[in-house]
């Protein structure tokens, strides 16, 4: 799965490093299915998963691959009623060197959408999105992509859809006390600015929830809210994440 996809994930790094993004989802997730208990995010119950999922964005052709470009998020969660789509952040966010900016296909042109019908809706949205601290470009071409998956595969319209973006979120007590000031206020900024992202989205989810899916949302979860409702049947791999809390 990780050969297969366009994040380079096997690159020296990154799946090798235990606080990459790739490394901390896959140790969250482990290797066995995905149970989660009854809790206040996400359905609960058994799911099967993959990682490094692609799917088409924009349509327009990516040189390395000879195929419209993809969006590549870090796993996908699938049971008969429920699919849950990933992408998850360690320290990237706290780096703060995401896109601020998304590509002029997407609010320049309706021209480069797969559906015409709402291409409009998205390229409106793509030009309001905020982009200072929240990675919130590479969340919407993610929600782009999961509506484009919806519309090819209209038999999912009876299930439950959601795109969880997972967040590593460090304790002040773990930092040096010089910079946690510094770090409440980005923390603060990361927050607010999902808020507004997701204020932004409002059209675009309404639009999925009603005509593609059963339900679906967009979900910011701290990994210590995440590991909350993961079932582990493996002491060892439970006591492993321990690190990431």
């Amino acid at each position: 799965e990780y050969k297969n996809s366009d994040g380079d994930e096997l690159r020296k790094g990154r799946i090798d490093m235990i606080r990459s993004s790739a490394a901390m989802i896959y140790n969250l997730l482990g290797n066995d299915v995905v149970v989660f208990s009854k809790n206040k995010y996400l359905p609960e119950g058994l799911y099967k998963k993959e990682f490094e999922k692609k799917y088409k964005s924009i349509n327009v052709i990516n040189k390395k691959t000879n195929e419209p470009y993809a969006a590549n998020l870090d796993a996908w969660l699938h049971n008969d009623s429920c699919e849950i789509f990933i992408e998850s952040k360690c320290m990237e966010w706290l780096q703060n060197n995401s896109e601020k900016e998304l590509a002029k296909s997407y609010i320049r042109y309706t021209s480069k959408y797969f559906y015409p019908d709402t291409a409009e809706m998205f390229r409106t949205v793509g030009n309001e999105i905020p982009s200072s601290q929240y990675d919130s470009c590479q969340m919407f071409r993610h929600t782009l992509a999961i509506y484009n998956y919806l519309r090819d595969n209209p038999e999912k319209e009876n299930k439950k859809i959601y795109l969880v973006n997972v967040v590593w979120e460090l304790g002040e007590t773990e930092l040096l006390e010089e910079i946690r000031d510094l770090y409440k206020l980005q923390l603060e900024l990361e927050h607010r600015e999902f808020q507004l992202f997701y204020k932004k989205m409002t059209p675009i989810i309404n639009l999925i929830k009603s005509n593609l899916a059963k339900d679906f949302d967009i979900l910011y979860l701290p990994v210590k809210e995440l590991y909350s409702i993961l079932k582990y049947s493996d002491e060892k791999q439970k006591r492993f994440v321990q690190r990431y809390l």
